[in-house]
């Protein structure tokens, strides 16, 4: 399983890739989606994000969750942080 984020304006889009296919989210005014993971994935007392009804991110168990509209992108602690920097570059 991989995971590819770009963004272009202010529409980011994140994808996820397994052996059998690939989903993408697109997040609408997400400009600061890049700082806002990083900022979850490295200081645990940072409040989960609420931009509704654009998108929201909130940390899980297992990593951080990204919804957008009726979808949603589990993303992995391990790659928050690639993601992160792949949106802000």
């Amino acid at each position: 399983m991989t995971y590819q984020a770009a963004i272009s304006g202010s529409t980011a889009k994140i994808t996820v890739t397994t052996t059998a296919n690939s989903t993408t989210l697109r997040v609408a005014n997400a400009a600061s989606l890049g700082d806002q993971l990083t900022a979850l994935a490295t200081d645990p007392s940072t409040a989960p994000v609420d931009q509704t009804p654009d998108y929201m991110v909130y940390p899980t168990d297992s990593g951080v969750r990204v919804t957008s509209g009726p979808g949603h992108v589990d993303i992995p602690w391990r790659w928050v942080m690639p993601i992160a920097s792949q949106l802000n570059a």
